[in-house]
């Protein structure tokens, strides 16, 4: 009987290292499947960094847009201000001239030409027939 005991210890052991073997295959089986999973949200967060990249340099091309649109108004709103400036000043010949001023008067007070004073003194006086 000695010699069967280490056939018993044998066969257990073989046994065992069949269990472990299926043991390892199923975690490799696992980790497999895992790093597969892992491989696959890798691409996809690549792609959505792919597609945040394109938006921000599409939003950055529209801010520049718009900071040029902004100051194209700008520049329209400066030069409408002046316009209005000039207005202005024509608004007070005219009302100069219904107070009676003389257009000479109009170019030392108000840095008109005497041309312009000249012609606004005629279209108020066409106006006021």
């Amino acid at each position: 009987m000695d010699w069967h005991l280490p056939y018993f210890i044998l066969a257990g052991l073989l046994v065992a290292l069949l269990a472990a073997t299926l043991m390892l295959a199923r975690a490799y089986l696992s980790l497999k499947r895992a790093h597969a999973a892992l491989v696959a949200k890798v691409a996809q967060q690549q792609n959505d960094l792919i597609g945040l990249s394109s938006a921000a340099v599409q939003v950055d091309q529209r801010m520049l847009n718009q900071e040029r649109r902004l100051r194209e108004y700008e520049e329209k709103l400066a030069s409408l201000s002046q316009q209005d400036t000039s207005y202005q000043s024509y608004r007070t010949a005219i009302e100069k001239l219904k107070g009676g001023v003389a257009p000479q008067e109009l170019v030392s007070q108000l840095g008109l030409s005497l041309s312009e004073a000249n012609l606004l003194a005629h279209l108020y006086a066409e106006r006021q027939d």
